[in-house]
């Protein structure tokens, strides 16, 4: 049993007396949706736990995996558990702790005897996602975190020779943030995604935070990608989108491809929904890559706007372009990274962008040379 890893939890509760009382469990567990139902084993020997059994309610605390110190301090016998943790109640009265990762409100449904535990089950009358973090895990005597493989940069396979490549690329991004004021990102074909291998800021604090986000390669993300990569496979990132493409929509994806061939570019336009992109990566940045945050990652892009071209950039909208982005190629002539001016201030005028468009192209130009590349011939349409 020391090999199965579990969540940690702390149950709360107010006594009959009116004070807070809490424990550790290392047992939670859901029982049932319909109705909801949801379970925590504790020791018989425990202490806490008779205090718990009369309360009119309890909560269950998922703690986030910067919270072991809690978990310790509520595993303690004989303590007062509440000297040093903030807490406020939940809609029953039991207290909710700062900082955990959810909560369950709960009011005590049924009791088993267990061997030397009780099965406690509990029955939901509120619960919510208070901050979406990483949890705690408990796993061989010790605590710790985990991070799903698909999310982890280390976890894709093919990706070291990009993070070689973008390394290659680290003076000129440097050098380019330093120029334009604007930071430089890097980012690898990872098969049905895309991922953040390098970024570069104009004062050359480096935002080691973000790197290895992985975001789906589906329309309209990864136009850079696919726009050199041959029918089949545009045909394959077609299929990945969130919504079937209507023909109209195939045509204009068609015609945003071709462009990106013609001009060796394309810009990003703020937007509600890339300003949301762009807040959901930085908050993965800050509490790591949580399954609801890449989750929201991916929704967002599905339903980014369409119908970005170069020729979208005019003396209108220049002061709404957001991210100017550009290809470098390997000796294959495949897309091997994607160089992007992100983070452009709102009020750009045209020739800014163009000043940074020339910039970064002669960037990529640049890298792709470093790296033995080449760009293939522009195709009107690619067969």
């Amino acid at each position: 049993m020391g090999h199965f890893p579990t969540g940690v939890c702390v149950v709360t509760a107010v006594d009959a007396d009116g004070t807070p009382v809490g424990m550790a469990v290392g047992s939670f567990t859901s029982v049932s949706l319909d109705p909801p139902l949801v379970a925590f084993l504790p020791d018989r020997s425990s202490t806490t736990f008779p205090r718990i059994r009369e309360a009119a309610s309890f909560c269950v605390n998922v703690l986030s995996a910067d919270q072991e110190p809690v978990c310790r301090t509520f595993a303690s016998r004989g303590a007062d558990k509440f000297a040093t943790v903030g807490w406020r109640p939940a809609p029953s009265g039991a207290p909710i702790l700062d900082g955990v990762v959810a909560w369950i409100d709960c009011r005590p449904d049924t009791l088993h005897e267990a061997g030397d535990h009780f099965i406690c089950v509990g029955r939901v009358t509120d619960l919510a996602v208070e901050n979406p973090t990483l949890p705690l895990l408990f796993f061989q005597g010790g605590y710790g975190a985990f991070s799903l493989g698909s999310l982890v940069i280390g976890a894709r396979p093919g990706l070291t020779e990009h993070i070689v490549r973008a390394d290659r690329a680290r003076d000129e991004m440097e050098s380019l943030a330093a120029r334009t004021g604007v930071e430089v990102l890097a980012l690898a074909p990872a098969d049905d995604a895309f991922v953040l291998v390098a970024s570069a800021s104009p004062d050359g604090t480096p935002s080691p935070h973000r790197i290895g986000v992985s975001m789906p390669m589906a329309p309209p993300a990864g136009r850079v990608f696919v726009a050199w990569a041959g029918r089949e496979r545009i045909e394959q990132w077609y299929q990945r989108s969130h919504e079937p493409l209507t023909a109209e929509e195939r045509r204009a994806l068609d015609e945003e491809l071709d462009a990106v061939r013609e001009h060796g570019w394309t810009p990003a336009f703020s937007s509600e929904r890339m300003d949301d992109l762009w807040h959901t990566i930085g908050r993965i940045g800050e509490v790591g890559q949580t399954p609801s945050l890449v989750r929201h990652v991916a929704e967002v892009i599905s339903h980014l706007e369409r119908h970005s071209t170069p020729a979208d950039v005019t003396e209108d909208t220049a002061g709404s372009v957001q991210a100017v982005m550009a290809p470098v190629f390997g000796p294959n002539g495949d897309v091997v990274l994607k160089l992007s001016l992100t983070g452009i201030p709102a009020g750009a005028t045209l020739e800014r962008i163009h000043n940074l468009r020339d910039e970064l192209l002669a960037a990529c130009a640049r890298v792709t040379t470093a790296l033995g590349g080449q760009r293939p011939p522009v195709a009107s349409r690619m067969n």
